[in-house]
């Protein structure tokens, strides 16, 4: 008989035998999204049938993770920061390491009454919507190049809430004016002339090392990954025009290669930032830079 119980035990040696990793999370996972339901139902219901197509449903997640397809992506969904995120094939998946920058951001502006967030290359949102989860006195404005994507990340501020006080804009920033653009907008949508905090996860990956990426991290958009030959080229292209945006006593916090942090400061430092402090991960690396 064709049951939860009997696919569940058949799928997580399937997964098993080919390497994929905690095997009996994953068959339980992707059977959950089979059914739309959550994790506990497939504890609940092990002797309930599966109908035929069901099956071929759930055959077919478990043929794309043996692929290596990411999880995240089967799914349609990430935590990030205690938050649900939609995430698609248009998205960056949301990564735990990038929460350091709203841990930090929650220390320097504890103080502050109104402020506005500027987010270059938004993804899903989840940097700017955690962000404004946090600090109800804040509003912001996202951007990314894409324009599906920038649609998942409406979809997210709708589903968190917080649609008022978020606006996702589809723009380039390597546009000519973009940054003349953009400070319309916030003086429109915000009410502010400049951006108090600007955050980024931009790509940073060098040009030669993509190829070298684990399998997972392939499917996930090159665009968000691939920082030129140097992995610097966003970088250099931000920190140039952060000074038009950012107001007198304003900061940045951006996510960084740790193996960059040497030649990060001292674009930063070119630019006129006296002050340059890096964040560490759990692994003692140097994640992220707070700069002012």
């Amino acid at each position: 008989m064709e049951t939860v119980k009997s696919h569940l035990i058949e799928k997580t040696k399937l997964l098993k035998d080919n390497f994929i990793e905690v095997p009996k999370l994953e068959a339980r996972l992707l059977l959950a999204k089979t059914f739309n339901k959550n994790l506990n139902w497939t504890y609940l219901n092990t002797e309930k049938r599966i109908s035929k197509k069901k099956i071929m449903i759930y055959e077919m997640l478990i043929k794309k993770k043996i692929k290596r397809f990411p999880t995240a992506y089967l799914l349609e969904n990430k935590e990030f920061y205690s938050m649900n995120f939609k995430v698609n094939e248009n998205t960056l998946i949301p990564r735990s390491e990038t929460e350091i920058l709203i841990e930090e951001i929650k220390k320097n502006f504890k103080s502050r009454k109104r402020f506005s967030v500027l987010d270059l290359g938004t993804g899903t949102g989840c940097i700017l919507l955690s962000i404004l989860k946090e600090f109800k006195n804040a509003i912001g404005i996202g951007i990314d190049k894409y324009l599906e994507t920038i649609k998942v990340a409406k979809i997210n501020s709708k589903k968190n809430h917080l649609s008022k006080r978020a606006k996702f804009i589809n723009l380039d920033w390597n546009k000519k004016n973009f940054f003349k653009e953009i400070l319309k907008i916030n003086k429109k949508f915000c009410g502010n002339g400049k951006f108090h905090l600007v955050v980024s996860n931009p790509p940073y990956i060098e040009r030669k090392e993509m190829n070298n990426l684990m399998q997972e991290v392939k499917f996930e958009p090159k665009v968000a990954l691939d920082g030129g030959h140097d992995g610097l080229r966003s970088y250099k292209k931000i920190f140039s025009q952060l000074k038009i945006i950012l107001s007198k006593k304003g900061s940045i916090f951006f996510e960084i290669d740790p193996n960059k942090a040497g030649k990060i400061k001292k674009i930063l430092e070119t630019e006129g930032f006296k002050q340059i402090t890096f964040l560490k991960d759990l692994l003692n690396k140097k994640r992220a830079v707070f700069a002012k």
